[in-house]
């Protein structure tokens, strides 16, 4: 694999002379890096509910991400440690303590349509590496690691212990690092390299919620019959795909009514199939997506079928969520200075039999506080007769700007950008919301274009190279800073 590397005028301009040797070590180790990437990209962990066991609590092909990292960080000179197959880590130094945070745990490909190179096969094309996980999250872990592999063989002495933990449970829920609290030592300070530079010192609030209603069943003659509605997954992603299927329809009355929405509808030996089509993107930024969901609810008030408590229904949930993400027909609508607008993602719909089911996801400024989001949403499940789950609440995340943390991290972003750094917020929910003294440190640089979550998720190996060297010059800092 031939990379081009950066020239020594480059190196030398940008880091601090005591730190020289470290970043030509991140050079010198470049391509074995992107061959680790590789090697655990090829590795599907995505949850798998269906071969969850003791042994493998998120499934066996998750365990088997962990262990391949694992391997690969002790071949390099750490110790190890696999927590119950929830979470690990790397460790090297002595001191105290410095968290890493990332995890290893991906999103679902969805529809292998929609993917240009097979989702779990690193490929290296156009200055790109493309494969599900390159940007979130296995990619910069394994950038992390090489980080502090360059910082232990420049042959400075290390006065803290450096870990880089790993989690296995990042998209699904965080029972990984609450696994890791309950046993393992909390870092002093950390970051954790699953958002954006040049430092998000802010997260929004996280709300997850499920709405239920159980409708009639008793059907309306000689109308077509609706009896299966799914599309959608997790919560934390915009569906890019809808199934609906009819019964004692008509394909070509369907075609007439679903057409704007680009709907395809095909007739099936009992009955007509439609499918909706949409564009997958984070539930952080669902603006940039494109709502399979929302695309359909939006041509129910054109359509005529039964059962009719459930066309009323869907009528309901249409003038709820409507085709916008910021919750305002919800009652949620709200923004502040700091974090901006609340987000609101439509994530998936089911038909179980006589019960129609949603999930949502929302997002909300660091400000605000969930208790009143959770009552106004309340209040619109009363006024639909719906039932309200709450599946999980996430408090907002806000460090001091000022803080040691934050200006070390700016501080070594700008000594090798060359970039006004700031510090930001986000919409996404880290790891940092579970530890003390947190804070998310890149990957993703501005101007960068954002596919995690989405088909054909890629990250510049320009970028990956410079976001190594990011990560070794902070290290190197906090390193010097004991």
């Amino acid at each position: 694999m031939r990379e081009t590397k950066m020239p020594r005028a480059f190196i030398e301009g940008c880091f601090l002379m005591d730190s020289s040797r470290i970043h030509e070590n991140v050079d010198r180790d470049f391509d074995d890096m992107v061959s680790v990437i590789s090697k655990i990209i090829e590795i599907p962990s995505v949850l798998d509910e269906n071969a969850i066991s003791e042994a493998h609590p998120f499934g066996p092909r998750v365990t088997e991400a962990l262990d391949a990292f694992l391997e690969e960080a002790k071949k390099r000179g750490f110790s190890t440690s696999n927590i119950d197959n929830m979470a690990g880590y790397a460790e090297v130094g002595e001191g105290p303590l410095f968290g890493i945070l990332a995890h290893l745990d991906v999103m679902p490909a969805g529809a292998l349509a929609n993917w240009r190179r097979p989702p779990f096969h690193a490929v290296v094309e156009d200055g790109r590496l493309y494969g599900r996980g390159v940007s979130d999250d296995k990619g910069p872990a394994v950038s992390a690691l090489f980080a502090l592999k360059a910082l232990a063989d420049s042959g400075v002495k290390l006065n803290r212990r450096f870990r880089v933990i790993v989690g296995l449970d990042e998209e699904s829920g965080f029972r990984c690092v609450e696994r890791y609290k309950k046993t393992e030592e909390i870092p002093v300070m950390s970051f954790s390299p699953d958002a954006d530079f040049p430092v998000v010192n802010g997260e929004k609030g996280i709300l997850h919620f499920f709405l239920r209603k159980k409708f009639s069943s008793i059907d309306a003659m000689g109308l077509p019959e609706l009896v299966n509605i799914s599309g959608g997954d997790r919560f934390n992603i915009v569906p890019d795909e809808l199934d609906v299927f009819f019964r004692k329809a008509s394909a070509g009355n369907l075609e007439l009514v679903l057409e704007p929405i680009g709907a395809r509808v095909a007739a099936t030996g009992n009955g007509v199939l439609v499918k909706v089509y949409g564009k997958s993107a984070h539930a952080m930024e669902p603006h940039k997506g494109e709502n399979a969901i929302q695309k359909f609810l939006s041509a129910v008030q054109n359509m005529d079928f039964g059962p009719p408590s459930l066309h009323v229904e869907l009528l309901k949930l249409a003038a709820l969520f409507k085709n916008e993400t910021d919750g305002a027909s919800l009652g949620v609508a709200c923004e502040d200075d700091i974090s901006g607008a609340l987000t609101c993602n439509l994530a998936a719909i089911s038909l179980d039999g006589d019960m129609l089911s949603v999930k949502c996801d929302i997002r909300y400024p660091v400000k605000k506080r969930g208790d009143s989001l959770i009552e106004a949403i309340q209040n619109s499940a009363e006024e639909m007769g719906w039932e309200l789950e709450i599946a999980r609440r996430s408090e907002p995340l806000y460090v001091d700007p000022d803080s040691e943390l934050v200006k070390v991290l700016l501080e070594s972003y700008a000594s090798i950008t060359k970039e006004p750094a700031a510090p930001k917020s986000i919409g996404g929910g880290t790891y940092c919301k579970a530890l003390p003294n947190a804070v998310s440190f890149g990957p993703l640089f501005p101007g960068d274009e954002e596919t995690a979550h989405q088909p054909n998720e890629y990250i510049s190996m320009d970028s990956l190279r410079k976001m190594t060297h990011v990560y070794a010059e902070a290290i190197s800092r906090f390193n010097s800073s004991v």
